[in-house]
């Protein structure tokens, strides 16, 4: 039993102890309380435990789709391609790396606050990898399942577009925030669902 353990021992412990010690190594280096890094953010902000709700559902939908990704892209299974692990692995780590932006505000803080990144560089930069990636794998999403993806990165970017126009949307009040984290959650809905589907039919599901 030992020996079938042994091959997820050293990913088990290195997955445990990596993010105590880079909590530990954060606070020494920005002279912060440990409790800063370890304790949830509405507990330290003192705000309703409901607050960012919707905000928090979305990152889990991201690392759902991060975890099913990845999961399929490792799986032995003989109906999937060598192309298609590829697929996986890189929808994986576009779903990750998203699922961070949201946790951590990377485009809103991290990157121009404490990197000097332009929140401009990071959509940028995102907007390139995401196009690189329709064209390289168009082979894996023009098809039915694919309409799901489009709608995903078009409702996406068109909260993004809610979000620059936002001065304009005064009229709305406090409901412009709906529109836009709405118009999110509803394109991460729809990046789980086409991610489900991919993988059911890669894997041999037929209906």
């Amino acid at each position: 039993m030992m020996q079938s353990l042994k091959p997820v021992i050293r990913p088990a412990v290195l997955l445990g102890l990596l993010p105590v010690l880079l909590v530990g190594l954060a606070s020494g280096w920005f002279a912060l309380e440990v409790r800063i890094f370890t304790q949830d953010a509405t507990a330290l902000a003192k705000v309703h435990p409901l607050a960012g709700v919707l905000s928090s559902l979305g990152i889990l939908l991201w690392w759902t789709s991060a975890s099913v990704w990845f999961f399929c892209a490792t799986l032995p299974h003989p109906d999937i391609t060598p192309r298609q692990r590829r697929f996986s692995l890189h929808s994986a780590l576009l779903s990750g790396y998203l699922a961070l932006d949201d946790l951590f505000q990377i485009h809103e803080s991290l990157a121009p606050v404490y990197l000097g990144i332009p929140e401009g560089a990071v959509y940028a930069l995102l907007g390139l990898a995401v196009a690189s990636y329709l064209l390289i794998y168009r082979d894996q999403w023009l098809n039915r399942r694919g309409l799901l993806l489009l709608g995903a990165l078009g409702v996406l970017a068109a909260s993004v577009v809610s979000d620059g126009v936002e001065r304009w949307l005064w009229r709305m009040g406090h409901w412009s925030y709906l529109l836009e984290d709405g118009l999110k959650w509803m394109g991460i809905v729809a990046w789980v669902l086409f991610c489900l589907t991919w993988c059911r039919h890669t894997l041999g599901h037929r209906p």
